[in-house]
């Protein structure tokens, strides 16, 4: 599971990979029960220099970047939709509206507003 990640960061942190899985080891050995808070206790960076490195890492990543992925695909779609017919306002608006889809807005509010605003259509 862990070792895309030693992969990934040993040149970055300069980690030594052999010494990481011992350290590892000696750190399971050491605790009665892995637990955050036991991680905490135990992972001293003079101790499991290499094992310190790769935690400070893992924990600084973002868990999920479904997130900013969710943003992109809903501004690929809006403006896959109406192209070239709007202006760069009206796009971020509207990319701003379905990415925060879940946050409650008053409809009234919205109502009110357009009702307020000047016809653009003659009738």
């Amino acid at each position: 599971k862990s070792s895309f990640l030693i992969d990934y960061y040993k040149d970055t942190f300069d980690i030594n990979s052999s010494n990481l899985k011992c350290e590892i080891n000696v750190m399971k050995n050491t605790m009665k029960e892995v637990n955050f808070e036991n991680i905490k206790k135990h992972l001293n960076e003079e101790v499991f220099p290499n094992l310190f490195k790769i935690m400070q890492a893992a924990i600084t990543l973002p868990v999920s970047s479904a997130t900013c992925e969710r943003s992109f695909s809903t501004m690929r779609r809006i403006n896959t939709y109406f192209r070239a017919n709007m202006t760069q306002g009206r796009f971020t608006n509207l990319a701003i509206l379905n990415i925060e889809k879940d946050t409650i807005v008053d409809p009234e509010i919205i109502l009110n507003t357009f009702a307020k605003s000047n016809r653009r259509i003659q009738i």
